[in-house]
């Protein structure tokens, strides 16, 4: 009871065990009343919780629009099985007109319509995955944000019974206030960690909806392209079997005039037959005579008229024939053209998708470039600014010529910057002419003005080579420069150069790169979705990766540009550049050159990007016989017969070609086989899979394989 007074020990002890008690009663049973400051926060919650749930609806709408998108297709797709069918007899029928020109134009389509369902299925497929995923995520959100709730309501209601109890003891206890009030503070710390939480939970939750958002866009426009990829479909199908229509109606008028000139045929050998009997059956012929003179001139009036008539027949079926197959062959023409625009049509969309990241990067690096300018005229601003300041004779240090001792050791032997160096050490020193001869900056027995730098005449410097007398010493009065001014002429001038060359002197920093990072070489058989899978480590690292453009010798298709798909070269000039070791790895295939060459490696480089090489077999040989220290990636198929299918289904692949990429899949397949063939083999069976498992190797915990 608060009016009594225990003894001192056993008060005490009593009073905090029964303390701790309450605490315990506290933290088990939730407290029936609620804090207004609780109730607002839940109401915050709730309302986000609202707006979280809402978007989950639409996934499901997309999913059934996607649902009843395809099953229009296919149902747009099952008349033309009925008409193959319906069509079959009439083809059977009048084999002898051409149309094997069109059944392989509607082969062709039904196997573009089989493609677009399966892309529909896949893209199904991928979108039930992102959406459960998703509400997989919002679920564990959710969870820890009731979680969270909880604990700051019992923080909150403990906090209310202690400040209560503070109350009450605090006029009875005074000497343990200060107990209570570290109690009361780490509460209130809890209260402060909870709703930092709190806080954390609620703008992942957003992170979460925005991400959903993009999702749910990206499947909308892969619906619209569907559905139009679907249209021209249909109305290729319905064009296509208006003209076969046509045909088949032209084949069957010129089917029936046939037989109306075989059955005139057929009378007048009846007529000739009758007038052979005749001429056998005459007995008296001189009395007939004249009847048959007559009979036979009325005969051969008649064959000439129906000879006649038959010419005009077979002209008039042979000039209808030929108009026939002039429409045949326009729509052959029409149909070839209208494959084209399609194939150039998509190939613009693949070429069009990559340029956004290539500006993004271009930015960046011109950025860079800029910053890097800036920061190097500020320094040599700041160098001048610190020359003039002080007194000319003061700043002749050995520190200054040391430094340029060791740039002139470490400058290459061709570097016309060795030499001007050479002379301002001259310069510094005050060398006389015996010797600036020794140092190789004048000719023996060639004089000179005493005090004055002059123009060496040594065979190292040609007529290009700048002079340091005639650029800094300009009269008479040269020989009392001094030293800061001097120094001050070559930081300007360096200055000018540098605002002249900034672009150059902004990748300085590759080398370095090319020591950090070491290059990745994926290679594997074609269909086993290297593009793809690079193309998202690609979007997910931007600015981190890039490809090495390769050599090739064989002529540019349409859509690609030099530079950007290949460097197209003569097979002369790659033969050269083969014979001065300028290729890291080069082969032939398909009788073309192709190659990957050292520049374009080490351009990469300089932009501070990790190089990335997609090459063949012998490309991945001759890498491994370099000094480049790669890291070397086989991606494989799941089996020979998967990859044929895979194949199979682009609808790209001849037989001849198909055959030799499953020959070279084999191959390939067994040098990856070998004992330190590759670094990394990953199987493509499951597209997520893959790629999780090749960016965990390709990061490396974000290290890139450095070493």
């Amino acid at each position: 009871m608060p009016g009594e007074n225990p003894p001192p020990a056993q008060g005490a002890k009593s009073k905090k065990n029964k303390k701790k008690s309450a605490k315990a009663e506290e933290n088990s049973q939730p407290s029936e009343s609620e804090p207004h400051g609780d109730s607002s926060n839940r109401d915050d919650v709730d309302d986000e919780a609202d707006n979280t749930d809402a978007p989950e609806a639409s996934p499901s709408a997309d999913h059934v629009k996607t649902n009843d998108a395809a099953a229009d297709f296919g149902a747009a797709s099952h008349p033309d099985d009925k008409n193959d069918n319906s069509a079959q007899p009439s083809q059977d029928t009048y084999a002898s007109v051409p149309t094997a020109e069109p059944k392989d134009r509607f082969d062709a389509l039904v196997r573009d319509r089989d493609s677009l369902r399966a892309e529909v299925t896949d893209m199904r497929k991928s979108l039930e995955e992102v959406q459960s995923k998703h509400k997989t995520d919002m679920d564990a959100l959710q969870q820890k944000l009731d979680d969270s709730e909880t604990k700051k309501e019992q923080a909150e209601t403990q906090y209310k019974k202690l400040l209560e109890r503070v109350n009450t003891i605090k006029s009875q206890l005074g000497a343990r206030l200060k107990e209570d009030e570290e109690e009361l503070t780490q509460a209130r710390s809890q209260i402060e960690d909870l709703e930092d939480e709190n806080a954390t939970l609620k703008s992942q939750l957003e992170s979460k909806s925005t991400e959903f958002a993009a999702v749910l866009n990206e499947s909308e426009q892969k619906s619209k392209e569907i559905s139009t990829l679907r249209d021209r479909t249909n109305l290729s199908q319905q064009n296509w079997l208006k003209e076969k229509d046509e045909l088949l109606e032209q084949v069957a008028y010129l089917q029936s005039e046939f037989e109306q000139a075989k059955e005139a045929m057929h009378n007048w050998e009846v007529l000739a037959m009758e007038e052979r009997s005749i001429r056998e059956n005459l007995d008296d012929r001189d009395s007939q005579q004249s009847t048959v003179d007559g009979l036979q001139r009325a005969l051969q009036e008649i064959q000439i008229a129906r000879k006649q008539e038959l010419r005009e027949l077979v002209e008039s079926s042979n000039a209808q024939l030929e108009e026939l197959r002039r429409s045949l062959q326009h729509a052959q023409q029409t149909a070839a053209d209208a494959e084209k625009n399609l194939a150039i049509a998509q190939e613009e969309i693949e070429r069009v998708r990559p340029f956004e990241k290539e500006v993004k990067e271009k930015n960046l690096l011109i950025g860079k470039l800029r910053h890097e300018a800036v920061t190097l005229n500020d320094h040599l601003t700041k160098a001048l600014r610190f020359l003039k300041k002080g007194k000319p004779e003061d700043n002749v240090d050995r520190h200054i010529v040391t430094n340029h001792f060791l740039h002139f050791l470490a400058l290459d032997r061709s570097d016309p910057k060795k030499f001007q160096i050479l002379q301002l050490i001259a310069a510094l020193l005050g060398w006389d002419d015996e010797q600036r001869e020794q140092a190789g900056l004048a000719r023996p027995g060639t004089s000179s003005i005493p005090g004055k730098l002059r123009a060496p005449g040594t065979p190292l410097r040609t007529p290009s080579t700048p002079n340091l007398a005639t650029e800094f010493m300009d009269n008479g009065a040269s020989s009392k420069e001094t030293l800061a001014e001097l120094w001050s002429n070559f930081l300007e001038q360096e200055a000018e150069v540098g605002q002249m060359d900034t672009m150059r002197r902004g990748s300085h920093s590759g080398p370095s790169a090319v020591q950090k990072f070491r290059p990745v070489v994926i290679s594997g058989p074609s269909g086993t979705g290297k593009s793809t899978l690079m193309k998202r480590l690609f979007a997910e690292y931007p600015g981190k990766f890039s490809f090495s453009v390769s050599h090739t010798t064989r002529s540019p298709r349409a859509g690609e540009e030099d530079g950007r798909e290949y460097n197209f070269t003569t097979k002369e000039k790659f033969l050269e550049l083969v014979a001065q070791n300028g290729f890291i790895e080069h082969a032939q295939f398909g009788g073309n050159y192709y190659g990957t060459s050292v520049d374009a490696v080490k351009k990469v480089s300089e932009s501070q990007k990790i190089p990335v090489l997609d090459i063949e077999m012998e490309g991945v040989k001759q890498v491994k016989k370099t000094d480049l220290n790669a890291r070397f990636l086989f991606l494989a198929p799941p089996s020979i017969e998967e990859l044929e299918r895979r194949l199979r289904g682009r609808g790209t692949e001849t037989e001849d070609s198909l055959r030799k990429r499953l020959d070279q899949a084999t191959n390939e397949l067994e040098f990856a086989k070998q004992p330190g063939a590759h670094d990394k083999i990953v199987v493509n069976d499951n597209l997520d899979q893959a790629y999780a498992e090749l960016k965990d190797w390709v990061v490396d915990g974000g290290k890139f394989g450095a070493q």
